[in-house]
């Protein structure tokens, strides 16, 4: 007999990883947003890039404010911290923290609404 492959366990460990249903799985997979990305290119994994594309759709689906959006960005994509985060955006730290908490709840809401139906 054949050796079996499973074509798709790479896909269930990344969903498994970066469940996008639940907040911890998104916050999980903003924070290694990078380490996805390169995957894409230094593995070819296609995965990943389906992977971001979904939390591209879903972050556009759940309607962000621009404040949202700014607080993801750079905190997760340009890596600040929080605190150099609210000295851009000229708010508080605690301010920054509560966008990327709502943001992360919008998203991860919009996903559950998919599951549901």
């Amino acid at each position: 007999m054949g050796k079996v492959i499973d074509f798709s366990a790479k896909e269930r460990r990344l969903d498994e990883a970066y469940p996008l249903d639940s907040e911890r799985g998104i916050y999980a997979l903003l924070t290694q947003l990078h380490h996805v990305g390169e995957s894409r290119f230094l593995r070819g994994d296609y995965d990943a890039s389906l992977l971001l594309l979904d939390l591209a759709q879903s972050m556009a689906e759940a309607n962000l404010t621009h404040r949202q959006k700014q607080a993801l960005k750079l905190v997760f994509i340009q890596d600040f911290i929080q605190k150099d985060a609210a000295h851009w955006m000229n708010i508080s730290q605690q301010a920054v923290s509560e966008h990327v908490r709502s943001a992360i709840q919008r998203i991860a809401l919009v996903n559950e609404e998919k599951e549901v139906a």
